[in-house]
């Protein structure tokens, strides 16, 4: 799992309350250790679900692009061949949500979508 790059202030500051607020259990999976260990990078399960804050804007990502909005929160997809990222976006740090395709991604979207609307102020 790729540690994000060095953040700005803002971005450090927003992550490190993300990163206080994350769940010990998402839906059913429980959380696990990352390597390298990193405040950035939170994971859950055994196939793994993972989070990553302060990450680079998405790869494809224009004004745009499709995005789907859950609780008030915009994601952004994208489909590879083991799993979906989704990115939120609008928020002073992207945060990226690595999901298996073999795992649903409506609850996670929901329950850390609310965790990251608290976490990180919208973006100006």
């Amino acid at each position: 799992m790729a540690v994000p790059a060095p953040l700005t202030p803002a971005s450090a500051q927003g992550c490190a309350r993300l990163t206080a607020l994350l769940p010990q259990r998402l839906e059913s999976l429980p959380r696990r250790a990352t390597t390298p260990t990193s405040p950035l990078v939170a994971a859950w399960g055994a196939s793994a679900v993972v989070l990553r804050c302060g990450v680079a804007r998405p790869p494809g990502f224009t004004a745009g692009s499709q995005t789907t909005v859950v609780n008030g929160l915009a994601w952004f997809q994208v489909v590879g061949t083991r799993s979906v990222t989704w990115t939120a976006l609008g928020r002073s740090a992207y945060v990226e949500l690595r999901i298996p395709q073999s795992e649903p991604a409506d609850a996670f979207l929901v329950d850390l979508g609310s965790v990251i609307a608290r976490a990180l102020p919208a973006a100006r």
